[in-house]
């Protein structure tokens, strides 16, 4: 699976290939968009964090390699405020008992992917981000971090009362797209569209920060 991410207000891409040999490889590219960027430097200079990039290419590597799963990790710098890199899943099996947000099941007559987000497995999915990141979505008052229950209409509102306009058409604009390569023929998918061997899904930033209903994204194909 080749994938392109966002962490952030940020606009995040993502290409995932899935092998025929169960591993699963990754690329992922994303930046924080700037008036987020901007108010998040602010904030870290007001408790005294250290300046610079908002997301270290390093700690993310770090972060990643604490999973034994994952292989061959690699992350770069890209400026502004940005960062790309990639990652072998190759373990799929055992990825999807420690993380149970991700299944992947592969059989001779349907293989299917899927990845589930709701409000339970927020944590788990949390557990996979840097500190620094998890305080960047607490100062944006992300309910996936407060434990607030609010529509994504209603959370653009309280950020607009609180950094303003241009804070929340950011975010609100901010998205991630996904682009999977399956080593077989889609027959179908859940919450995006395919043909072929490849699927693309779009999701909303805001939807991720809500987690207002469980995000579920299927594909299933035959190998």
């Amino acid at each position: 699976m080749n994938c392109v991410l966002s962490l952030s207000a940020c606009s995040v891409s993502m290409v995932a290939t899935l092998r025929s040999d169960q591993q699963v490889d990754v690329f992922f590219t994303g930046s924080i968009k700037p008036k987020v960027a901007s108010l998040l430097n602010d904030l870290s200079s007001s408790n005294q964090k250290s300046t610079g990039a908002l997301i270290s290419a390093a700690e993310i590597t770090a972060s990643f390699q604490k999973v034994p799963e994952l292989a061959l990790v690699a992350t770069k710098d890209v400026a502004p405020q940005g960062l790309e890199g990639r990652f072998r899943i190759v373990d799929s099996e055992k990825l999807s008992q420690r993380f149970l947000f991700v299944q992947q099941i592969l059989v001779k007559e349907e293989s299917r992917f899927s990845v589930t987000l709701n409000r339970e497995s927020t944590s788990q999915l949390l557990s996979l981000f840097t500190p620094e990141i998890r305080d960047y979505l607490d100062a944006l008052m992300a309910p996936i971090i407060t434990g607030e229950k609010l529509s994504p209409a209603d959370y653009l509102t309280l950020v607009t009362s609180v950094y303003g306009k241009t804070i929340a058409q950011e975010i609100a604009s901010s998205q991630i797209t996904l682009e999977v390569h399956v080593p077989g023929t889609i027959c179908s998918v859940l919450g995006g569209s395919g043909s072929g061997s490849k699927a693309f899904f779009v999701i909303p930033f805001v939807d991720l920060l809500v987690l207002e209903n469980p995000l579920v994204y299927q594909i299933a194909w035959k190998p």
